[in-house]
């Protein structure tokens, strides 16, 4: 089960529920998200781009999160075996 381990975390699913339901706030968590500090994943990690067209950019937006969650953002069930491993 995706924990909420930190702010990040919070502000990133916020911001992609209000993208599911169409609330128009998704951008207002979004700004708030990237405005808490947070580590960048690594240049090499698996998916890079497709995961910060997401709101993955930092170790703390993944920190918590698993296979459904990252499913339900649109990942393969062998692209997410390559994040989670990299995690």
């Amino acid at each position: 089960m995706a924990t909420l381990n930190n702010l990040r975390r919070f502000y990133l699913h916020k911001s992609l529920w209000a993208l599911q339901t169409f609330d128009n706030t998704a951008g207002v968590w979004r700004a708030k998200q990237e405005a808490v500090p947070g580590v960048a994943l690594a240049a090499t990690f698996p998916y890079l781009s497709k995961l910060a067209e997401c709101g993955y950019t930092t170790e703390e937006d993944l920190d918590g999160a698993d296979e459904a969650e990252l499913f339900a953002v649109g990942f393969t069930t062998t692209e997410i075996e390559q994040i989670l491993a990299a995690l």
